[in-house]
């Protein structure tokens, strides 16, 4: 790398730093002759080094499920509990009598690239109704033990999360009818017991305030443990649950026999969605994360890797002293700083379970991580910073840190060791569109990457810090 130093001739009388009221001479004016340089360093150093962390927060709207072994990743177990928030009203009309309430199942979607692993692999889950609240400060090492009567599952399945074998017929009419497209999402059905349904059905009829809160609701069912009892080689990622309700009633229809419209009585089957996972409620996924031997050999030689959903963050030194060092001694009247920037190499660290790089990192200062993340704070270009993956370049980029360089300018202390030190943190970006007419995007949401497992290798020594700033030399 190698200092860029621009250098232009333009009159400093040119500038929208100074001005004058007339274009006549003054006594003053010879102060405002003088050249701008613009200085582009990028020969900052950036150093780091892996960090095992082994908590997060891991409440989320999308559950994870299954057993992965990967030789070069380790191995993660994901199971997950949840509260459910329940329909205001039951959505069976009053008329159709509670016998004919005939099944429950709980619909588990995924969408069809959600899952990591082998999509043939048979699987198997069981699913578990809670005795006991949930507690509100819950997170991935949660212990179910207690929560729950293993010796009685409210509902069994065995599952792929392939399309393969199933009846296309079948498919699209368990899934999505005529408006089937097989680019779509998956979907994980499990039955549960038809005593559960009459029980559910009868509560809504006779005590329907049970329905009209979360809390309410929790009381009367506290939520569901997910597990997989059977399987290995597949993790998916569930973006929607669902519990339904079937019922069957009697429909007076027309039909043509013998070229004749007939009259007659015909058995109709509906149903309706009663619970689902939503914002509203608590819902925790359980990781168990392990690093391979292979994996801790090249962390322990000096290697920074990031892994997800639990794992190796990476905590990082920024040269800030040297920007300020550079800035400060570079021989100048005046000086304007106009854009500082980091770009991080990643490489895929080779595996055949095509585990890639985390799809956003954080950059948030070491001292502030645990802070930004129990106060649900977002990037705000000083103290912590975002970057997107870049899969054509392999390349994170953070941009816009020029304010963070400016307030350590401007405070007239000396730069800190908690000034430098930053931890890159593979997380989830929201975000949304300033306005119709601006490409600029707003970071609404900022959460632990938990979609599924993740793991790059960040290349320190060809990271390249990039600082700009413009200078006034004067000739009076």
């Amino acid at each position: 790398m190698k200092i860029k130093r621009l250098l232009y001739a333009i009159p400093l009388a040119c500038l929208s730093l100074f001005s004058c009221e007339d274009g006549s001479y003054l006594p003053g004016d010879s102060l405002l002759r003088g050249d701008v340089s613009i200085e582009i360093d990028s020969t900052f150093v950036v150093t780091g080094r892996s960090i095992e962390y082994t908590t997060i927060n891991s409440k989320s709207m999308t559950q994870l499920l299954g057993h992965l072994s990967v030789p070069e990743y380790g191995d993660l177990d994901c199971s997950f509990v949840s509260q459910l928030m329940a329909a205001g009203s039951l959505g069976i009309p009053d008329s159709i009598p509670t016998e004919n309430v005939d099944s429950m199942r709980v619909r588990f979607r995924f969408a069809n690239t959600a899952f990591t692993g082998d999509s043939l692999a048979p699987q198997q889950l069981k699913i578990y109704q809670l005795t006991k609240q949930l507690p509100s400060d819950i997170d991935n090492n949660f212990e179910p033990t207690g929560y729950y009567d293993p010796s009685n599952p409210i509902g069994v399945k065995s599952y792929t999360a392939s399309h393969l074998g199933m009846n296309d017929e079948v498919f699209k009419g368990q899934y999505y009818g005529d408006n089937y497209n097989p680019t779509w999402e998956r979907a994980i059905w499990v039955k549960l017991p038809k005593d559960f349904s009459t029980k559910v059905v009868t509560e809504y009829r006779t005590n329907p305030s049970t329905f009209q809160s979360p809390t309410s609701f929790a009381e009367y069912f506290a939520g569901i443990y997910v597990k997989p009892t059977f399987g290995k080689g597949l993790v998916v990622d569930i973006t929607n649950t669902e519990v339904i309700s079937y019922y069957h009633h009697t429909k007076r229809v027309t039909v043509v026999e013998n070229n004749m419209p007939v009259t007659k009585d015909s058995v109709m089957v509906d149903s309706a969605t009663l619970f689902c996972v939503s914002p509203e409620i608590v819902s925790s996924n359980n990781i168990k994360y392990r690093p391979s031997q292979s994996l801790k050999n090249r962390i322990d030689a000096g290697e920074t890797i990031v892994v997800a959903p639990v794992g190796y963050n990476v905590e990082i030194d920024f040269p800030a002293q040297a920007i300020l060092d550079k800035y400060t001694t570079a021989g100048f009247n005046m000086a304007v700083i106009n854009d500082l920037t980091l770009s991080i190499p990643v490489e895929n660290v080779k595996n055949d379970h095509g585990l890639m790089p985390p799809p956003y990192l954080l950059m948030v200062k070491t001292s502030e991580m645990d802070k930004f993340f129990a106060d649900k704070k977002v990037p705000d270009g000083k103290n912590s910073f975002w970057a997107e993956y870049n899969s054509s370049t392999q390349c994170y980029n953070f941009t816009s840190m020029r304010q963070y360089i400016l307030d350590l300018l401007h405070s007239g202390e000396a730069v800190s060791e908690e000034d430098c030190k930053f931890t890159l943190v593979p997380v989830w970006m929201t975000t949304e569109a300033q306005n119709a007419y601006e490409s600029t995007t707003v970071v609404t949401k900022c959460t632990p990457f938990i979609s599924r497992p993740t793991m790059g290798r960040l290349n320190l020594d060809k990271a390249k810090v990039k600082f700009m700033f413009s200078k006034q030399n004067l000739r009076y």
